[in-house]
């Protein structure tokens, strides 16, 4: 079977949440999580949502979406585990074990209260979703935050929901629906699948559909300011409210035309699709160790604005670090085993 050609689209969503979460994860540090003034960027999009949920939801969506998109015929969730586990796991122990290593040498100590069994969840990418969760209270999470477990638990149910659409998406809809609303109010998820479940679930039903026409894209425009305007005569659950208008802004750039694009905004793109989830896994790490050295307090917004764009290029120069030293442990792991 041919690989399938890349979306666009999906690309320019990746692209979009991926800003976010750099953006966030960049204020947050630098304000000392939100206890300091604001000095380049909020925290918040016109609506009240909260950056580094819209940022978040965009890429529960488009998970979602890539894997249907990507689903090889005929599907065996076998085969669909042993690839995400390949794409998963590998990149992930390299990152942990090179930036472990730089904070055990400059914090000795860091770890000093993490109980040895929580090595297991280090081991299955659970560590900083098991810290959010409130599983445990320390550990040596090192990289990958909670995005990294929630979404770990939705390609355990890939299957299910992908075979469940292909068969009767309503029925397959209302059962999630039901029991991804009861898990989000009761609480039981700490607020980390139950309406990702739903977003998942979003990218996973919409990527086969046509390209959407005029009015559906212009209905989904009109989402973000109508529930802008209900929330402010009425409360609305934050999660909820996050996870619709990333659903419509995911329809409205979903329509938008790859040939109109200009080629830098396409290579943009397909290299923040290329890299992104290395850039995922090292970028929230390289912030905290930048800003040790530094009096948040004193920072200017020029200084802000410095210390970003080093971050963005440090970032990305250890991220294609990253991506090109686990092409090649992959092709030296072949060797070996090919032998």
């Amino acid at each position: 079977m041919s690989k399938r050609p890349r979306l666009f689209y999906l690309d320019l969503v990746r692209t979009l949440a991926l800003v976010c979460i750099l953006i966030i994860h960049f204020n947050a540090t630098v304000t000392g999580y939100f206890t300091l003034p604001h000095k380049l960027f909020t925290s918040t999009l016109p609506g009240g949502i909260y950056l580094g949920d819209f940022g978040s939801s965009l890429f529960f969506i488009v998970s979602g979406a890539a894997l249907a998109y990507t689903a090889k015929e005929p599907f065996s969730a076998k085969a669909f585990y042993k690839r995400r586990a390949h794409a998963v796991y590998p990149m992930f122990w390299l990152a942990w074990c090179l930036c472990f290593s730089v904070r055990f040498v400059t914090q000795p100590g860091y770890y000093s209260a993490a109980k040895t069994p929580t090595l297991i969840l280090t081991v299955l990418g659970l560590d900083n979703f098991a810290v959010a969760a409130g599983w445990v209270h320390t550990d040596f999470a090192c990289v990958g935050e909670w995005f990294l477990g929630s979404i770990l638990f939705l390609y355990l149910l890939f299957p299910l929901l992908y075979t469940g659409i292909r068969k009767n998406k309503w029925i397959t809809w209302a059962v999630t629906l039901v029991l991804a609303l009861a898990l989000h109010f009761s609480g039981l998820d700490a607020q980390l699948i139950g309406v990702h479940l739903l977003e998942f679930l979003f990218g996973i039903t919409v990527v086969g559909a046509k390209r959407p026409r005029l009015p559906v894209v212009v209905g989904a425009a009109l989402v973000w300011p109508v529930l802008w305007a209900v929330s402010k005569v009425t409360a609305l659950d934050a999660k909820l409210l996050c996870a619709v208008v990333s659903a419509a802004v995911f329809v409205v750039l979903s329509a938008w035309p790859k040939a109109a694009s200009p080629a830098w905004l396409q290579r943009t793109c397909a290299l923040a699709g290329k890299y992104s989830y290395a850039v995922f896994l090292v970028h929230h790490f390289i912030i905290l160790q930048m800003v040790q050295k530094f009096d948040l307090a004193a920072l200017t917004r020029k200084d802000t604005a410095l210390l970003f764009g080093a971050y963005l290029v440090i970032t990305a120069a250890a991220s294609w670090g990253l991506y090109r030293l686990d092409v090649r442990v992959r092709a030296a792991a072949g060797r070996l085993f090919a032998r």
